[in-house]
């Protein structure tokens, strides 16, 4: 499975997901980390046969997720988003 940091917005800084003293909002993050990361293994570039590497989400304040990844082309995020779109 791809490994997925998640990072959530605490006043104003990022905190991880395994330092969130709540502890029901920790498991819900490390679990949406989980979803995409499973989501994500399944993804591979048709020209380079990669995944995706050092993925990332990060919720703010609101809520919203944002998702960053490294990828080797534009093939390969295609591909992710046609995963999780």
């Amino acid at each position: 499975m791809v490994s997925v940091k998640v990072t959530v917005a605490v006043g104003s800084r990022k905190v991880a997901a395994e330092d969130v003293s709540d502890h029901r909002a920790s498991e819900m993050l490390k679990k949406a980390g989980r979803d995409v990361g499973q989501k994500l293994s399944a993804v591979t570039c048709a020209v380079h046969g990669s995944g995706p590497t050092n993925v990332r989400i990060h919720f703010d304040k609101s809520g919203a997720a944002d998702l960053q990844y490294e990828s080797c082309c534009d093939v390969l995020g295609k591909e992710i988003g046609k995963v999780l779109g």
